[in-house]
C-alpha cells in the first residue's frame, strides 16, 4: 500500500514539476521561518533577565 502512494507521489511530482517546486519551497520557507522565530522566542527572556530588566 505504502510503496503504491510513493510511486505515485513520484509520478505526480515528475508531471508538475513546477507546482511541486513551489509546494517545497513554501514548506521549506514556513520551517525556516518558525525555527528562527522560535529562537527568537527561546533566546528572549535570557536577554531580558540578563539586562536586569526584570
Amino acid at each position: 500500500m505504502s510503496s503504491n502512494f510513493y510511486k505515485l507521489a513520484l509520478r505526480k511530482i515528475r508531471k508538475n514539476k513546477v507546482f511541486s517546486f513551489i509546494n517545497v519551497f513554501g514548506l521549506a520557507v514556513g520551517f525556516a521561518c518558525c525555527i528562527l522565530l522560535s529562537l527568537f522566542i527561546h533566546h528572549e527572556p535570557n536577554n531580558l533577565i540578563c539586562s536586569g530588566t526584570i
